[in-house]
């Protein structure tokens, strides 16, 4: 089995600070392609419950979840079913969400976390074990048992007990505040958090710091089909793979923001980052850039998500959401 540790080098030196990509063209004002569709979906329009989208993801039947400012949704193909606090939710306003392996949604929000079976909600606090109720993320291992990133550590629960993990002493998680949870193919925790990130495996604590500052604040953590990591931060998007070679992507390169706040990979292989301003693709050798003028219904995307079918479901900041229909 191939132990990802032994190549990483981005540590203390220099995963976000030297190796550019020279990217051969940059499309920053690109219009529609032409076997590019949209669809739009809203509360207007639709049945979404809210046009604040948080967080998106899919179960494995292809259905796709949409955390909102107030509930939550599932869209089957057909239409909407949504669910609020008076269906149980412990509040409404959804900051994190993920499927595990039993089927159940889990939903993070400020005030704790409901863990929902598809008809009854149970829910969960500092009262019943996690560490903070203010949750940023979600994250299922190949054991069932859900990670939780919150501002103050990591709560992970196995169905029966809940084990916090928090910063102390420089050899475990290198910071509280932990903004996104993966867990990659070879069940290696990874957490990004508000200065640094930290992996975990076997019981062992690995941290990664950047000379640069901005590149500590890490809003998403992105594993691709080629096994490479990808780290959404405030200093552009920053890619390992698993020879070892680091790669980062800035304005510099053509990303419409440095920013990044989502990520996905779509069915060719490229990469999709979400920004306060736009979205920007890269193919592995250009990048291109969407916004409103082009497709997004809104700049500002909160969420990424790349669907069973092939289509990249995009979730903005208040006019819910914009599906891309991409051609194979």
């Amino acid at each position: 089995m191939r132990n990802r540790l032994s190549h990483i080098s981005f540590g203390l030196v220099t995963l976000f600070a030297v190796m550019l990509l020279a990217v051969g063209s940059c499309n920053k004002n690109p219009g529609p392609g032409p076997s590019e569709q949209w669809t739009y979906y809203s509360s207007s329009n639709s049945g979404l419950i809210n046009n604040e989208i948080t967080c998106l993801t899919k179960d494995a039947n292809g259905n796709i979840w949409i955390g909102t400012r107030y509930g939550f949704s599932k869209f089957d193909g057909k239409g909407f079913t949504n669910w609020q606090e008076n269906s149980g939710l412990i509040y409404h306003d959804i900051t994190a969400i993920a499927i595990d392996k039993s089927g159940n949604v889990w939903l993070g929000t400020p005030y704790g976390v409901s863990k929902f079976d598809g008809q009854h909600f149970a829910n969960f606090t500092t009262g019943n074990g996690l560490s903070s109720n203010n949750i940023y993320s979600i994250a299922v291992d190949d054991q069932n048992t859900i990670w939780i990133g919150t501002g103050k550590g990591i709560c992970a629960f196995d169905g029966q007990k809940w084990t916090i993990y928090e910063k102390t002493g420089g050899k475990s998680l290198v910071n509280d505040h932990v903004r996104s949870v993966m867990v990659d193919k070879l069940n290696h925790k990874w957490f990004g958090t508000e200065y640094g990130v930290s992996e975990f495996y076997n019981g062992v604590w690995t941290t990664f710091l950047s000379q640069e500052a901005l590149a500590n604040y890490i809003f998403v953590v992105f594993e691709d089909t080629q096994d490479n990591v990808w780290f959404g931060t405030m200093a552009g998007a920053f890619r390992h793979d698993s020879l070892g070679n680091q790669m980062n992507l800035t304005t510099k390169e053509g990303l419409i923001f440095d920013q990044i706040e989502s990520m996905t990979e779509d069915n060719n292989g490229a990469m999709w980052f979400g920004t306060q301003f736009g979205v920007s693709r890269y193919d592995g050798s250009s990048v291109k850039t969407y916004t409103t003028t082009n497709g997004l219904a809104a700049n500002w995307t909160t969420a990424i998500l790349k669907a069973d079918n092939g289509d990249v479901w995009f979730g903005s900041v208040n006019k819910g959401l914009s599906v891309l229909h991409i051609s194979q």
